[in-house]
């Protein structure tokens, strides 16, 4: 049971969805911090306009009635005795601080009138909220200073209590309570449903993806054309299964060469020792069936060190081994002993390199490099032919170019020359023209030194390989 609780608290679904309650949760708690704010800020200064109103009026009976000034008290009092809601009680007072005229009770309760400054007559109001014993309730006053030729002649101070003002306020804030809670309670559901419909076709992403096997690899995963991160999910997860489904193929496929290579030599080893078995021998005919038995192993180890080589390099790089070389010193070394052989079959072997190449690499695979295209360039060019090797630096790399007018490969045989055990010419076996791994080992070569490696050809014209090797690699 603790097992299941731990695995529901865990799902994406359940994570998103406290992370968007939570989100909307702050966000809801910030909005109704301002609505509260501003429902405060608004009434507050609806009722400063009440205030400064009644100052406005009873400035209006000082400059009308100043003789008479206490009938138009009684009668302006009589007025705001007739309020409802907030009850005003002013007093006036002239510019020494003696008051004039007042009402300073509301049921009885009188007012604590803060004592105005005439420092502070240079502004026309002044608001004040204070408080006050009576009920706990706070009271808002402004002071006017009414002045004559920029002198102040009366100091008019109008209050009220904000009882009313607090009870608005908590019947707003009760309502935004409720708000709050339903708030949370629909946006938490929204945010769930949110989740699970988001998730729903990462779920489908799954479950289509667990169907997915070795034997199946064909098989892609929907798109729905949203192009969103979901449907990039999709398309990444189908281009590695196209990566998959070609290595596995190719996997496939290595082993069913590298068994057909190795039946042959193993098939006849097995029939030259039954027939040594079968019946005496000469010396002769047991030196015969052991010599070719002894050519077959040689073939199967060269094809077994050919493989694990090429393991070798797909499972990591050996760095370790990479120094600074002279590759024009290399190729000037390897020019020399395969003009040997050219010279044999009469073909006119030009070499042309600045006097210093320098790269970082292994010394012993470049070496295999060199001499496997160049081994295959004599090999495939006939007699009175030409092959040319050129090497330059371009661009911080060395270009290195092996070009021969041998018989040359045709269009069709070009893109896959370097697939383990193909053959461009299938009338080649092991005894002339070994197992189609030879441009295989030169890619990895190549590839491990961080350079490219292509090659052009026309059939019964030539062919031009061309290698691209990092001068600073390493």
């Amino acid at each position: 049971m603790l097992l299941k609780k731990n695995k529901f608290f865990n799902r994406i679904d359940f994570k998103l969805a406290c992370q968007f309650s939570f989100s909307f949760l702050i966000i809801i708690i910030f909005v109704f911090l301002f609505l509260d704010y501003r429902f405060r800020h608004n009434i507050l200064k609806e009722i400063d306009r009440m205030l400064i109103d009644e100052a406005f009026k009873i400035t209006e009976l000082l400059s009308k009635n100043p003789d008479n000034l206490r009938l138009g008290i009684e009668n302006f009092t009589e007025i705001l005795g007739n309020k409802k809601f907030y009850k005003i009680i002013f007093q006036i007072l002239n510019k020494d601080g003696d008051v004039i005229s007042s009402v300073p009770k509301i049921k009885g309760q009188p007012f604590p009138f803060p004592v105005p400054s005439l420092s502070q007559a240079n502004k026309k109001f002044i608001q004040d909220t204070l408080k006050t014993s009576y009920k706990k309730s706070p009271f808002r006053v402004c002071t006017f200073f009414y002045k004559e030729n920029n002198d102040v002649k009366y100091i008019i101070q109008v209050t009220t209590y904000l009882r009313r003002m607090g009870k608005s306020v908590r019947n707003f804030r009760r309502n935004l309570g409720v708000a709050f809670i339903l708030s949370i309670i629909f946006g938490s559901i929204g945010g769930w449903i949110f989740a699970r419909q988001n998730l729903k076709h990462i779920n489908k992403i799954n479950n289509e993806t667990k169907q997915i096997t070795a034997s199946s690899l064909e098989k892609r995963l929907p798109i729905r054309g949203t192009k969103d991160e979901l449907d990039r999910l999709a398309d990444t997860i189908n281009m590695m299964l196209s990566h998959l489904e070609e290595a596995f193929k190719k996997k496939s496929q290595f082993t069913a060469d590298a068994a057909h290579e190795l039946r042959t030599p193993i098939a006849a080893i097995k029939c030259s020792t039954e027939v040594i078995l079968s019946k005496k021998h000469t010396l002769e005919e047991y030196q015969d069936a052991f010599a070719n038995n002894l050519k077959e192993l040689d073939s199967m180890t060269r094809l077994v060190n050919d493989l694990l080589l090429l393991s070798h390099k797909e499972e990591r790089e050996e760095k370790s081994l990479m120094k600074k070389l002279n590759i024009s010193s290399l190729l000037g070394e390897l020019w020399s002993a395969f003009n040997i052989l050219a010279k044999q079959k009469n073909i006119a072997f030009n070499f042309e390199c600045p006097d210093a190449l320098l790269m970082y690499g292994n010394e012993v695979e470049l070496k295999r490099l060199f001499v496997n295209l160049i081994d295959n360039a004599i090999k495939f060019t006939p007699d009175k032919g030409n092959i040319n090797i050129t090497a330059q630096l371009k661009n911080n790399n060395i270009m290195i170019m092996i070009e021969d007018n041998g018989i040359g490969i045709s269009k069709n045989d070009l893109p896959y020359l370097f697939d383990r055990f193909y053959k461009a010419d299938k009338s080649r076996t092991r005894g002339s023209g070994g197992f189609g791994l030879g441009l295989s080992i030169c890619q990895s070569i190549v590839k491990a030194h961080q350079g490219t490696i292509s090659i052009k050809s026309r059939l019964h014209k030539g062919t031009k390989v061309i290698l691209i090797l990092h001068e600073n690699f390493g």
